[in-house]
């Protein structure tokens, strides 16, 4: 759903003048719906889907395909300085 979309839903839920406890009532069950939604999406791994990660880290390390502390570093600030 768009952000206007969006805004358009909350509008229409401030549309009706909703006591502090409608509102606190609609909240918490929209919470539980997400946790209930994301514990569902959330699987452990493996043990064969782990190893397999640290052997495609292992190669990358040995074929150079990293980054260095100051590479990182440069690409975090970079990232953060984005959304301030």
């Amino acid at each position: 759903m768009s952000t206007t979309a969006l805004q358009h839903v909350w509008e229409t839920i401030l549309g009706y003048n909703l006591t502090t406890a409608n509102k606190r009532w609609l909240a918490e069950h929209l919470i539980e719906q997400v946790e209930a939604e994301t514990k569902e999406q959330l699987k452990p791994y493996t043990m064969e889907e782990i190893n397999a990660m640290i052997d495609e880290s292992e190669a990358d390390i040995a074929a150079g395909r990293v980054y260095t502390r100051e590479e990182m570093s440069q690409m975090m600030n970079e990232f953060v300085a984005q959304y301030e």
